[in-house]
């Protein structure tokens, strides 16, 4: 029987094979010599036949899906179906105080055209262009003309004019040029013929549900040369062109992220001339804010993600996906976003939607730039009555402190190319897992990549890993203040604790002392205080309340109010305790319970110096608290005179409780890699 050819395999090698197998089956080429003969080129040329029809169809399969599609022009097809553009490069915004220095205080009003350029300083030794995208006037104020708050966006300000003719162009698209386009900065004005002057301004529609007969919009979609195209409608879905009008396209062509940082503007745009005909060349800029919010056009690969979301958000802002997808969309230069609603605040604040976003290239957004995100981007999309608040990301930094043992017989690494390789797999551990919203930090996930640094040598590791916050004190200024490391924090000892960096503070005395923040060790034994859960009825004298547990002498009164019980007050809080239940009885009413919390959970922080003798002095022995099972540091009001720390900041470093750490709403964790200490690598031998 002859063996059937199998059509399975895909590789070169193995299809020639199967061709042979398949021939020495012939009772024609029995014994004959394939490898020896010209058949074997004959068998070469199927095979390689085979194999290319094999991948291309493969590819073909990939290309029409988009979970899988490699090619851009691919991906682009399959998100138009779903009614997704991507979005293009987008422009930095800078924010500044525009003056125009006269001497006179005559009345008189001056425009400052769009397009007005401003050169900014130089970033990696180029000075990027920026201009206004609107006219703006203003009235002299005294004997200046003050354009306050302007908003300049870096680029170059393009124009293009095409006549549409309906014979060769009966789909009424027209390409746009240039790859580096804004497309949120294209205006578009339609002249009905090269005799009538009058113009039609048109705008761009994000989609169709806002559309009808008579709208005059314009849509866009990128084309195979990753370029965009500009089309109208087709007189059902917007307002179509008539044959021989004369479209007008004016776009902003920028460098995108490059020009990000940009600051410290000069004009360059020339003369301005006033209302009385006066040339005016005397002009000052002052920085608002620095440039923000560039980004590159979107990739293939954010393509593919941000493409569904999008559908499934239907152009609306209701649910937290829904916002999630739409600023990324229209807000490219944030690197993650975290959304929850005003129900999860305590206390809760309905009826507002909370963000926190993270940039791509610094800590936090200006407040202009919030501003800008609600009013330009959100607002006009958000449910009525919601209000959004943009909140700061909390910053969760990490101290890594691996203890590696290895044995330097079994590796060709000098101890320092050693350490060096485990920093960078720390750092690629925080590229990878951290840095951005709703992510986990998982020490033993961070232990095993550390082992793989060098198989043959490392033996094993212990990995220490301790919780920063930082906070800029207001100087000067007596100020509480409230700290979230929203983790369970490690209660101290005498030899680990929560300690923080120095600063200047008076002692008691009024003499100023190099002070720190340090968590008293094992601050922990009494009560803490007593929660009323029900305050019960009928109540005529104060009941009698009891406490036990593993601890003694703690005792408590309770305070009555119109026959219910109003609060309960410690008296003393005993000691040894580490679980307390509250008994109510007598007092005549019933119904009444109460809940102890014991001081395991709540530490106790003190401010502390050194003394010429390297003595140890507390300044304040209660200057704040830790709540170990929330992560919650209070710092009471206390007068700070300066930091020791170049950046201004006041460290807070104490140790995790656990080997997970989790965020929640706009914590981010991360490690400093500019910090020297936050990664410290030891190495042990054997």
């Amino acid at each position: 029987m002859t063996e059937q050819l199998r059509v399975t395999e895909l590789d070169f090698d193995t299809i020639k094979q199967n061709l042979k197998t398949y021939l020495q089956a012939q009772s024609k080429f029995t014994d004959y010599d394939f490898e020896g003969s010209g058949l074997s080129v004959l068998l070469d040329i199927l095979a390689y036949n085979t194999h290319y029809n094999a991948y291309y169809l493969n590819m073909v399969a990939n290309e029409s899906f988009l979970d899988t599609a490699l090619l851009r022009d691919s991906v682009i097809s399959h998100a138009k179906v779903l009614g997704y553009v991507p979005y293009s490069s987008k422009a930095p915004v800078a924010n500044i105080n525009f003056t125009v220095i006269t001497t006179s205080d005559t009345s008189a009003t001056i425009t400052l055209p769009k397009g007005f350029r401003f050169l900014s300083n130089e970033i990696d030794g180029i000075s990027y262009g920026f201009v206004t995208l609107q006219e703006n006037k203003v009235t002299k104020s005294n004997t200046n003309f003050v354009f306050e708050n302007l908003q300049i966006y870096e680029g170059q300000l393009v124009s293009y004019s095409y006549t549409h003719d309906k014979q060769t162009n009966p789909k009424q698209i027209f390409p746009i040029p240039d790859e580096g386009v804004d497309t949120s900065t294209i205006t578009v004005s339609v002249q009905p013929s090269a005799t009538k002057t009058d113009s039609e301004v048109f705008t761009f529609a994000p989609d169709a549900s806002e559309t009808n007969t008579d709208s005059a919009v314009f849509y866009l979609q990128e084309n195979k040369g990753q370029k965009y195209d500009l089309y109208f409608g087709n007189d059902v879905i917007g307002k179509s062109i008539t044959n021989g009008s004369i479209v007008n396209i004016s776009y902003l062509i920028t460098n995108g992220s490059d020009a990000n940082k940009a600051n410290n503007f000069v004009a360059a745009g020339g003369n301005l001339t006033d209302s009385l005909g006066i040339n005016q060349t005397d002009f000052t800029v002052d920085p608002i804010n620095e440039a923000s919010g560039g980004a590159e056009r979107e990739s293939v690969d954010d393509i593919k993600f941000s493409a569904p979301l999008q559908f499934t958000t239907q152009n609306r802002l209701v649910t937290i996906k829904d916002y999630e997808s739409y600023i990324i969309k229209n807000y490219p230069a944030v690197d993650s976003v975290s959304v929850w609603g005003g129900e999860d605040e305590s206390p809760p604040v309905f009826g507002t939607v909370f963000l926190s976003l993270k940039p791509r290239q610094n800590y936090y957004l200006s407040d202009t730039e919030k501003e800008r995100i609600i009013d330009e981007i959100l607002k006009p999309k958000a449910v009525v009555a919601v209000q959004t608040i943009i909140r700061d990301p909390e910053y969760l930094y990490l101290l890594i402190s691996p203890s590696v043992t290895y044995d330097p017989k079994k590796t060709i690494l000098t101890e320092e190319q050693l350490k060096n390789s485990i920093r960078n797999t720390i750092i690629n551990y925080k590229t990878t897992y951290l840095n951005k919203f709703n992510s986990s930090f998982i020490l033993s996930k961070l232990q095993q990549d550390i082992a793989t640094v060098d198989l043959n040598s490392i033996i094993g590791s212990k990995v220490i890993v301790r919780l920063q916050k930082r906070f800029e004190p207001t100087l000067g200024v007596g100020q509480s203040y409230k700290l979230y490391f929203n983790s369970a924090l490690y209660r101290g000892t005498i030899s680990n604790r929560l300690t923080s960096t120095y600063f200047t503070a008076f002692d008691s005395t009024g003499v100023q002392r190099e002070v720190q923040f340090e968590e008293i060790p094992q601050s922990f034994s009494g009560l803490s205080s007593i929660a009323v859960l029900n305050p019960g009825s009928g109540y005529t004298s104060a009941p009698t309340i009891t406490i036990s547990g593993d601890g003694t002498g703690a005792t408590a009164t309770a305070t009555i109010v119109n026959g219910t019980i109003q609060n309960i007050t410690v008296i003393d809080r005993g000691i040894n305790y580490t679980r307390a239940v509250v008994t109510i009885t007598g007092g005549g009413g019933y119904g009444a319970s109460a809940a102890a919390e014991v001081d395991a959970k709540v530490g106790t922080i003190r401010t502390v110096y050194y003394d010429t003798l390297s003595q140890k002095q507390i300044v304040d022995s209660s200057a704040g608290t830790i709540n170990y099972d929330t992560g919650e540091v209070v710092i009471n009001n206390i007068l700070i005179n300066s930091v020791i720390s170049a950046d201004g900041f006041i460290r807070l470093s104490i140790d995790a409780d656990k080997g997970i750490i989790n965020t929640v709403k706009n914590t981010i964790i991360t490690i400093d890699e500019e910090d020297p200490i936050s990664i410290s690598t030891t190495l042990e031998t054997v």
